[in-house]
This record gives C-alpha cells, sequence and structure tokens, in this order.
C-alpha cells in the first residue's frame, strides 16, 4: 500500500512516500480504505524526535481517518458495518496510509451531509474539546468560556461547542485573519494573544467578573493569563501542552477563590466512543462544522508539516488519497 512514512526522525526531509506493507484487520478491528485522514501536532513530535517521541523501523503518522469499510476483521461477521459503508474513526496509528486498522468500537458511520475531508479533521481535536468543555469544564449555559488558541483544531472546535452548548465565547488567536474565522464560528468577542494583555481584555468583557471556564490546549506559555482570567469558583481544564509544561500554580489563589484545576485526561475506548456520539450528532444537524483550513494530496505531506510548524492554519490540516 502507498502511505507516508519516515525511518529516521529530523526535519520535513525526512518524510517519504512509498509501499508500505499492506494493513491487516486484526480481532476487533476494521480493515478501511483510506479517503482522507489529518495531520496532528504529535506527528511532528514523531518526525522530529521532540517531546519524548521514539520511532522503531518505518512510521507512518496519523490516527484520525475517513474512508471505506475494506474488510472486517476476525469475530466481526456480525459488526454493525458492511464492505463499502462510509465511516470516520480514530485509528490510533497509521492513517497516513491507503489501508488502515481501526478498533470497531472506535469506527463510526459518516455523518449525514459530512465529506471524507471534513470527517478526518473530528475525531481527536473534535473529541478533546467536547470533553474538555462539557464533560470535564462542566458549561453551562448563559457561562461565559475562554477559549486559548482559537485557531487550533481542539480551539476552533471548542469556539462551536461553547457556542452550541449557550455559552458567551472569548477566543484567543494571533493574527487578525484569525480573529474573523473564529468570529465566523461563533466568538463574540477575540483577543489577540500576541499584542493584548489576555487576562486584562477578559476582565474588561466581562466586567470584573472574568470567565466561568477556560480551555486551554497551549500550555504553560498560556496558564498564567488562563488562571488570571477565571472568576470565583472557575474551571481550568488543558487539552494539551503544545508550548511547555510546567508552570507555576499559586495554590493560595486555588483555594481562596475556589478554582479547579484539571486535564481532559486519557479516556477509555468506551469515554471516547460516548463524546463521538454527541459530536458526531452535532456534526450531522450542522450545530458543528469541521474548520479544515488545507486539503492536500498525500505527496505534499511536508507542505501540511511546514503549516503546523509555522501555526500558519486556522483548523485541519487534510490528506487526501485517491479513491
Amino acid at each position: 500500500m502507498r502511505a507516508a512514512f519516515h525511518e529516521e526522525q529530523g526535519g520535513r526531509e525526512v518524510l517519504r512516500i512509498g509501499e508500505q506493507p499492506n494493513a491487516v484487520a486484526g480481532p476487533g478491528e476494521v480493515l478501511v480504505r483510506v479517503r482522507a485522514s489529518s495531520l496532528d501536532r504529535v506527528d511532528l513530535y514523531f518526525r522530529s524526535g521532540s517531546n519524548g517521541m521514539r520511532i522503531d523501523g518505518a512510521h507512518i503518522g496519523g490516527r484520525d481517518v475517513a474512508g471505506t469499510v475494506e474488510a472486517l476483521g476476525p469475530a466481526l461477521v456480525k459488526s454493525a458495518f458492511a464492505v463499502g459503508q462510509s465511516v470516520v474513526g480514530l485509528a490510533v496509528r497509521s492513517a497516513h496510509a491507503e489501508l488502515v486498522a481501526v478498533p470497531a468500537e472506535l469506527l463510526f458511520p459518516l455523518p449525514a451531509r459530512c465529506s471524507f475531508e471534513q470527517a478526518a479533521a473530528i475525531p481527536t481535536a473534535g473529541r478533546t474539546a467536547y470533553d474538555g468543555l462539557i464533560n470535564r469544564g462542566r458549561l453551562s449555559p448563559g457561562e461565559n468560556v475562554l477559549v486559548m488558541a482559537g485557531g487550533s483544531g481542539v480551539g476552533s472546535f471548542a469556539i462551536q461547542i461553547a457556542r452550541s452548548a449557550g455559552a458567551r465565547v472569548i477566543a484567543t488567536v494571533g493574527s487578525h485573519w484569525k480573529a474573523g474565522k473564529a468570529r465566523e464560528l461563533g466568538a463574540g468577542d477575540v483577543i489577540d494573544h500576541r499584542r493584548d494583555d489576555v487576562a486584562g481584555r477578559v476582565a474588561d468583557l466581562t466586567r470584573g467578573e472574568g470567565v466561568d471556564v477556560v480551555l486551554d490546549p497551549v500550555g504553560a506559555a498560556t496558564f498564567p493569563a488562563a488562571l488570571n482570567s477565571l472568576r470565583r469558583d472557575g474551571r481550568y481544564v488543558t487539552t494539551g501542552v503544545t508550548v511547555g509544561h510546567h508552570a507555576d500554580l499559586h495554590l493560595g489563589r486555588v483555594f481562596e477563590r475556589g478554582l479547579t484545576v484539571t486535564g481532559v485526561g486519557r479516556p477509555d475506548n468506551q469515554r471516547i466512543r460516548d463524546v463521538m456520539r454527541h459530536l458526531l450528532a452535532m456534526v450531522a444537524c450542522g450545530d458543528v462544522k469541521p474548520a479544515v483550513h488545507a486539503v492536500l494530496p498525500l505527496e505534499r505531506i511536508a507542505e501540511g508539516h511546514e503549516l503546523l510548524e509555522d501555526s500558519a492554519v486556522f483548523g485541519k490540516v487534510v490528506l487526501t488519497l485517491a479513491p
């Protein structure tokens, strides 16, 4: 099968397109013929060797996938899936290829009116945003939420999910053009984190009250501003540490103001499945639309890596393969 892979770690020059052994569905898995898969920052880490990522042999990146069912693995004769069916799911690994094996419990029918390219952008970023806001952040209608990095994959979903939940959304972005995109998705106010004092602007926008929930996919670089933006009994949820994982925490402020500091965690398959069902229903009815910044053929994967490295995206970068 044709795949994007690398056998060593380094710059974008290590990426290769070529033949790899065909994926095979094991017990409890479904073999999917890939039509689209999305890039994630973890793909950059595996390629560069940063954040403790290591590879052994040829590494095929990607975990979010959309395509058609090619075959059912052993013990799936009575599966809910049929050969040829259009699906979306979390392959866990090796999605940047013509074929990939996906755990059946992490595979779902393609939502109505959703393209393969849009669907491939959903699983990791979308479920993280939903889980962080709804399950961990306990976001309620009428509350104020601050979405850090509103132009990221997680951020672009979080803006829409929070809006759909009846919350007022404040988002941070790093450029003027991203601010416009964030507003289009439903952010009522947008803060330029490169030029503005985020916590100060939040105070202005909330009449000194602060926000009820902060969703932060960035990490140490944004943690001080995030914590200072919370009102009493506010909830901070971290969904990633793309820019630093060590941060100072003033415990006195936490107990005095009744703050909650939590992480989205690494959910088991059942929790992922529950979240995905809710999220895909929102996509199917039009409440949430995946933000796809660029669609590139698999052969141009290096360009996708460059876009992510330069933070020159709003939403997700998707790779496609011919049917």
